[in-house]
């Protein structure tokens, strides 16, 4: 295949005992905003994939598994398709002589990620001119909204850019020192400085030996290193989190337009019949959009959405076994909703 990569990473969304299907891996790729797939996502670590091509089509995907069939490295199983032993063998044998993503365990920072690779680049750029005091250079990044939450992180350091510029590179220091060495020369040889052009992510791939598309999820997984460093240590990064705030409220935290319209009023305390009412939306569809919320955000108050006796009795079927379906919670617990079950079972799933 012309690209071989995309051939064995579309491979390893197989399993040999659970059948996976086409429709599954499209809508991951679509970023498919609904609560079955941030489901399916979360419990197959596929987030490396969430978004990631939005201008595949199923014909083009359909190819690709069909020569995998022809290969037989899976085979029809009902809707779906399964792996063969000969599958997994040389999936695993190519990805121990390639990179494969596994960094990005979460939907924090899908929508953030590029935006933020923007800025940073942006503001690397504008703080190097500023050490050799030029103000003559052409930003590396034209985007607006960029150059605009550039300006304002100097606004009020008007009559003290010195100080601005002190804090920046005691930020960009600690950021590198934190970060594995591979990982931070990556980054910092695409970054563009004064009499200075990064490297492009082709020229990297190449010197790194790697396919395009691998040194991208690299690249990815170096930003999602990067992002987690800066938000674990906040105090150490009031500027980078400054920028990363603004990210996060242009992209709405994550959410769809739709769902974020709803977490604004959840956070000023609307019960869900009340937000159903306000925004003429069925009540269902605001459960829908709290169950977006919590697959979105890492920390979600789950006992807030769901009674106390519901919540206890949850838990308590899925202690006895962890292959405690919904059926069987409908049996057992009376006024159940299927957002009361998944939100215990999401909660689980990341206590483990």
């Amino acid at each position: 295949m012309k690209d071989n990569y995309l051939f064995y990473y579309i491979l390893s969304y197989f399993d040999l005992e659970n059948v996976v299907t086409l429709s599954q891996i499209l809508h991951v790729f679509h970023a498919k905003r609904t609560p079955s797939m941030f489901y399916l996502v979360e419990i197959n670590d596929w987030h490396h994939g969430f978004s990631l091509a939005q201008q595949m089509t199923r014909e083009y995907l359909s190819k690709i598994i069909q020569k995998l069939l022809n290969q037989e490295y899976l085979v029809e199983e009902g809707k779906g398709y399964l792996l063969t032993n000969k599958g997994q063998i040389v999936c695993e044998e190519y990805f121990n002589e390639h990179y494969y993503p596994k960094k990005i365990e979460s939907f924090t920072y899908t929508n953030v990620r590029a935006p933020f690779w923007n800025s940073y680049q942006l503001l690397t750029q504008v703080f190097s001119e500023l050490s050799y005091q030029n103000n003559k250079y052409i930003p590396i990044v034209k985007h607006p909204s960029h150059q605009e939450n550039v300006r304002q992180l100097f606004q009020p350091f008007q009559s003290n850019k010195k100080k601005l510029l002190g804090h920046w590179f005691k930020e960009q220091e600690f950021l590198f020192n934190q970060m594995d060495e591979n990982s931070a020369d990556v980054l910092a040889n695409q970054l563009t400085g004064h009499e200075f052009i990064g490297k492009t992510r082709m020229q990297l791939s190449q010197n790194y030996e790697m396919t395009a598309l691998e040194f991208d999820f690299y690249f990815k997984d170096i930003l999602e290193e990067a992002l987690q460093i800066i938000y674990t240590n906040k105090k150490d990064f009031p500027l980078n989190n400054e920028i990363l705030k603004k990210l996060h409220q242009e992209t709405h935290y994550g959410l769809s337009a739709s769902t974020y319209e709803t977490y604004k009023l959840l956070e000023k305390g609307r019960t869900i019949m009340a937000i159903a009412n306000q925004r003429a939306i069925k009540e269902n569809t605001v459960r829908e959009h709290i169950l977006e919320i919590a697959f979105v955000f890492e920390s979600f108050p789950y006992k807030a959405f769901i009674p106390s006796n519901i919540y206890e009795k949850l838990h308590q079927g899925f202690d006895q076994g962890e292959n405690f379906t919904y059926q069987e919670a409908m049996n057992g617990i009376e006024q159940l909703e299927f957002m009361h079950y998944r939100l215990v079972e999401l909660e689980r799933m990341r206590l483990k």
